[in-house]
């Protein structure tokens, strides 16, 4: 930020660890006060001021100034992120009602931001302001959208074709070297490619495919838990169970259940 920040004149308020999802959508919202949005894991489309789109992916976020409607959606099954709410005194708002992180310094933001999280569990003088001198440098990592732009990477074909090919072969797909293999390439290669190309894990990406692709089985079949979870790459129920139950936050029984309560 641009404008010179007063300690004094900050108040922290919520600021805390969750997730998006198909069944938690971002908003629609317009809060009086700043919202930090910031993306750990995975991605998302917002509308900023109603005709905005933003995408961010991790590791990535906006900051929304107060008073800005918006709204949004994940892109793929679900999102890790945080939220700090925070009332600056003599904020200045500006269209188009949002700042973004300057480029090259997302990973330190991110790194700031999960140390100002563990201190949002204490409750000491000290710790409180520690946390208002992370938000000052956190601040001071975002800007101007227009001052933040980054020409799109080109696209890669062969690695859309070979993620393409994985998703219609789940169930030879068992590590990363069978989707590089699709390529010709090593996995260190494709690892590589994919950061590059989209800012994120391969190898998230790849267990986030199983888990939709779990998801749409346990949704509209009867196939067992061994079944399914041979079918999307597994090679044991339990591997499975435990994925699924990190990444949604409920056993695949239960979400079959949630998703069909008649059954």
């Amino acid at each position: 930020m641009t404008q010179s920040l007063d300690p004094a004149g900050i108040i922290l308020r919520e600021h805390r660890l969750g997730r998006f999802d198909r069944r938690m959508p971002i908003g629609p919202a317009q809060w009086e006060f700043h919202d930090l949005l910031w993306i750990h894991e995975g991605s998302v489309r917002l509308s900023v001021n109603g005709d905005d789109s933003v995408t961010l992916s991790a590791p990535g976020g906006i900051l929304i100034l107060p008073n800005t409607p918006f709204s949004g959606t994940t892109i793929g099954g679900f999102a890790t992120a945080s939220i700090c709410h925070f009332t600056m005194a003599s904020a200045q708002t500006s269209d188009p009602g949002y700042l973004l992180p300057r480029p090259g310094e997302a990973m330190h933001v991110q790194s700031m931001l999960r140390l100002s999280l563990d201190l949002a569990n204490t409750t000491t003088t000290v710790d409180l302001q520690r946390r208002h001198r992370l938000l000052l440098a956190i601040l001071d990592c975002f800007d101007h959208p227009a001052a933040t732009y980054n020409e799109p990477a080109p696209s890669d074909d062969g690695l859309d074709m070979a993620w393409g090919q994985a998703t219609k072969s789940l169930h030879k797909m068992r590590t990363l070297s069978d989707v590089a293999a699709v390529m010709g390439v090593h996995e260190s290669a494709l690892r590589a490619r994919h950061r590059r190309q989209y800012h994120t894990s391969a190898g998230s990406h790849l267990r986030e495919m199983r888990l939709r692709r779990a998801e749409d089985l346990l949704s509209t079949t009867r196939y067992t838990l061994g079944e399914i979870a041979r079918l999307v790459g597994y090679g044991h129920a339990e591997t499975f169970i435990a994925a699924f139950h990190r990444s949604r936050g409920c056993t695949p029984g239960e979400f079959r259940h949630r998703s069909n309560p008649f059954a």
